[in-house]
């Protein structure tokens, strides 16, 4: 009588995103995707898989879609200043300045990376707030 034969995914929310992250820094942007998709599968309220899907979509262009991951990281960890972060530049990016401001000013609440303040300069001078 034959078998059947399920094979059990062995891999964590974490391994699958770590295993994300290497593939994106090999440049195999989707291979990255899909163990992003499979870690945020496994635990839908990791804020960090939304982060680094965000990012690798701003990286292929396909920027709705980095918003939309930014914003989901954001909801689930509304302290998460490196989304907040990356989503001001990309609203600054897409001349969205407004939007830009409000995110920089909660991110540079939780903390003051230069990163930060570089993002924070460069919408402060397209909004004319010197």
């Amino acid at each position: 009588m034959p078998r059947i034969i399920v094979y059990d995914d062995p891999l964590s929310a974490k391994e699958h995103n770590d295993l994300a992250v290497a593939y994106q820094k090999k440049g195999n942007l989707d291979l990255a995707e899909k163990e992003y998709k499979k870690a945020i599968a496994r635990n839908r309220n990791w804020d960090i898989p939304y982060f680094n899907l965000g990012n690798l979509y701003y990286q292929k262009k396909e920027y709705k879609k980095a918003e939309e991951y930014y914003k989901k990281a954001i909801s689930i960890n509304p302290k998460n200043s490196d989304a907040l972060n990356n989503l001001a530049y990309l609203l600054y990016f897409e001349g969205r300045y407004k939007e830009a401001w409000e995110y920089i000013q909660k991110a540079l609440k939780i903390k003051q990376k230069p990163e930060y303040i570089d993002t924070y300069n460069k919408i402060k001078e397209k909004i004319g707030q010197n």
